[in-house]
């Protein structure tokens, strides 16, 4: 029996294991073996992404995009009881946007591919290829978009259901007040109000009335703390294993840097309590950490393309 050493000619993926030629064959060494046996299991829990897959995927962030709108346009805030010499609520009106809502609602462009993949969709027992950027870009920005909106749907929830009133409430619902005739019993909370402008433009900066009175938690926070740690966790994915050294780590400090900007700026313009920023930035995080273990997951269960090794057993490869 010739027992030799050599390389295979399957693809570059494999190249280097190790295999025994023998009289009657070739056959895999120990440690080829058990590389080949991970490769062979990995492909079988690997499953193509259908068609209905697709639909519900659609369906699901249709739904909750439907449902962020409902509660933001269509659902008033609880009517909260103040104090009158609360003064936190006394803060001046704010006049300008350090951030705006526009720059944190357009999100941040991901790119980059994230796995060597070819994904096949299902539909009506055809195989369809589509090109690994595209596939690629479904997972990210799927992913992504509908942890924005549930992020955003959940920030709601709270604005709507805690009703807080924001640091420059009684200045833009009351308009022209004078502290002594104002706040005449300062330990009685205030329930039966009505707002002086409530149905002029004078407090409808953005969504009326109402806005005064969804400060907690902070929506700029909460969707800038969900998409750049979102962002920072991709860069430390993807990046961080590539010979670029410190460069990531940099980038990814200027996530949260930026989004711990925007959250501060919140409360430089006397536009949310400081708990309110707080609260946001925590919900952001946590839906955004949420949302890339999916993603990562989706990405481990796609249909990717792992290549084939064949035992040959004709005589050219012998040697």
């Amino acid at each position: 029996m010739t027992e030799l050493k050599s390389r295979t000619n399957s693809p570059s993926k494999y190249k280097n294991l190790d295999f025994n030629v023998e009289d009657n064959g070739v056959y895999l060494t120990n440690e080829a073996n058990r590389h080949l046996s991970h490769v062979e299991r990995r492909s079988n829990r690997l499953k193509p992404i259908s068609a209905i897959k697709i639909l519900f995927d659609a369906a699901s962030l249709i739904i909750i995009a439907l449902s962020w709108l409902l509660l933001k346009y269509l659902i008033k805030p609880v009517r909260r009881a103040f104090l009158c010499s609360d003064l936190n609520l006394y803060h001046p009106q704010p006049v300008k946007k350090i951030i705006g809502s526009e720059f944190v609602r357009w999100y941040y462009i991901i790119r980059t591919k994230a796995a060597r993949a070819v994904y096949k969709i299902n539909f009506r027992k055809k195989s369809y290829n589509i090109p690994e950027w595209f596939g690629n870009l479904y997972i990210i920005l799927g992913v992504f978009i509908f942890a924005a909106c549930a992020n955003s749907f959940l920030t709601n929830v709270g604005k709507v259901s805690v009703g807080r009133l924001r640091p420059h409430f009684i200045p833009s619902c009351f308009q022209k007040y004078d502290y002594t005739s104002f706040c005449t019993r300062p330990n009685d909370w205030i329930t039966d109000y009505k707002c002086i402008g409530e149905s002029s433009d004078l407090i409808k900066e953005k969504d009326g009335a109402n806005d005064i009175r969804q400060s907690f938690p902070s929506g700029h926070a909460s969707t800038a703390f969900c998409g750049l740690i979102f962002l920072a966790l991709y860069i430390h994915q993807v990046w961080c294993y590539r010979n670029i050294g410190l460069f990531p780590y940099i980038v990814q400090t200027g996530c949260v840097a930026l989004a711990a900007f925007i959250g501060i700026t919140r409360i430089t313009d006397h536009r949310h309590h400081p708990t309110d920023v707080l609260a946001g930035s925590l919900l952001g995080t946590i839906v955004a950490i949420i949302a890339f273990r999916y993603m990562v997951a989706q990405f481990k269960h796609s249909t990717l393309e792992q290549g084939e090794i064949i035992r040959k057993t004709d005589k050219s490869d012998e040697f």
